[in-house]
């Protein structure tokens, strides 16, 4: 969430305005023979010559059909088991996600849809091309192993937007039963961001649960122009993470970011390590960043188009909850569980299990964020709730082992709390 961190993320969604046409797939016939294994539903990609071996490129073979679904009005492109190998290319992402055209797989230990090897810099594998489908609307992906192979590829230091799926504008998307691993950027994007006017592209009705987080080098699940969304049965976990788990964040005031419901998640920072680039090697992480950095407010006045999340009855290993310049967040009910590290020198985490800070310290309405009910076992020196910056906000109800709550007067008030 640094600035020099993501100062590249415009320029990559800029750069969509050059290659306008690249993704284009005409309109595609379908055999006598196709049509016995399809129906007006559904249409297997085997149908259209994807092989699934783990070797052939499927690339072409899954445009095609996702093509001739949207041409037919079918809702669903079917993907058998086996293992999708895709070695197309594109410069912001390979293959088009379409307005309501649904990827359901038989199931995401059996069906893998796989980044090939030996690239430099690898862009998204589904994504949404803007100028060509304004809208990615009422779709499903379901039952899929999504892989990024990022132990074969090579990138530069500050690349991180090698995303399973991104979806910039649309409603109504469900991602469910699938599993993401090893991209260097998002398993899932949802929103855009340095919007020249307010919500040009936003995401609202977003559901993403039960699902597979596994060694995700920037986010799990990152949420920004996005109202509406829920991220619930989750597990995070493995090597990356150098955002966080899930990361809710506006990055101009031309963007909206409200009501998203992160609850009943597994967050395991155990398994696996931040990556180097945040200064050193640590498990200790963020579960859930929630953040509002770069310029800022305007006049340095919150309003009300960041906030209204509730992040709730959450597992956390060895990790934590920050929010920065969100106003009408609620913290309730999440267990942390964490030993010490050293994490001089490391960014983009900071020691509390919880944390409510006013970033540049000079913002002025971040009000109401409630830390209740939460249970805290920690050897973290600090490693308890911290508030600062903000006006009525609370804390109670928590129990805390190894920790202790600071609650600046003026900031709100910290009742009933139990320290060990």
């Amino acid at each position: 969430m640094k600035n020099t961190i993501y100062s590249l993320i415009a320029l990559v969604f800029l750069m969509t305005s050059c290659t306008k046409n690249e993704h284009a797939v005409p309109p595609q016939t379908i055999s006598k023979k196709q049509k016995l294994s399809s129906t007006n539903t559904q249409v297997s990609v085997k149908d259209f010559g994807a092989v699934g071996d783990g070797t052939t490129d499927d690339t072409q073979a899954i445009k095609t059909v996702m093509a001739y679904a949207k041409t037919n009005n079918i809702q669903t492109v079917y993907f058998p088991s086996g293992t999708y190998y895709i070695k197309g290319t594109g410069s912001v992402g390979i293959i088009p996600l379409l307005n309501g055209v649904s990827l359901v797989g038989e199931g995401r230990d059996v069906c893998k849809i796989k980044l090939s090897s030996g690239r430099f810099n690898p862009p998204a594998l589904f994504f949404q091309a803007w100028w060509d489908e304004p809208a990615v609307s009422n779709v499903t992906i379901s039952g899929i192993d999504f892989d990024g192979d990022i132990a074969h590829q090579t990138y530069m230091d500050t690349f991180q937007y090698c995303h399973a799926l991104s979806i910039n504008n649309g409603e109504n998307i469900n991602v469910n039963n699938c599993r993401f691993e090893n991209f260097r950027g998002d398993g899932v994007l949802f929103g855009d961001v340095n919007e020249p006017s307010l919500n040009l592209r936003i995401v609202k009705h977003v559901v993403v649960h039960d699902n597979d987080f596994k060694s995700i080098y920037r986010e799990g699940a990152m949420f920004c122009t996005t109202n509406s969304a829920e991220f619930y049965n989750n597990y995070v976990h493995g090597t990356g993470y150098l955002v966080g788990g899930v990361d809710i964040e506006r990055h101009s005031v031309h963007e909206q970011v409200t009501n998203v419901y992160v609850h009943n998640n597994i967050f395991d920072f155990r398994d696996g390590t931040g990556p180097i680039e945040r200064g050193k090697i640590v498990k200790y992480r963020r579960a859930v960043a929630i953040g509002f950095f770069y310029d800022g407010y305007t006049n340095n006045t919150a309003d009300t188009l960041s906030g209204g999340h509730k992040i709730d009855n959450n597992t956390i290993y060895q990790g934590q909850i920050d929010c920065y310049n969100h106003i009408n967040v609620s913290i309730i009910g999440n267990t942390f569980s964490s030993t010490n590290e050293d994490l001089s020198g490391v960014t983009h985490v900071t020691a509390p299990a919880i944390l409510v800070s006013n970033f540049k310290g000079n913002e002025i309405g971040l009000i109401n964020v409630h830390a209740d009910n939460n249970n805290i076992t920690t050897t973290m020196p600090n490693g308890g709730i911290s508030f600062k910056g903000y006006t009525n906000c609370q804390a109670n109800g928590n129990t805390l082992t190894g920790a202790t709550i600071n609650m600046p007067a003026q900031d709100g008030i910290a009742l009933n709390n139990t320290i060990h």
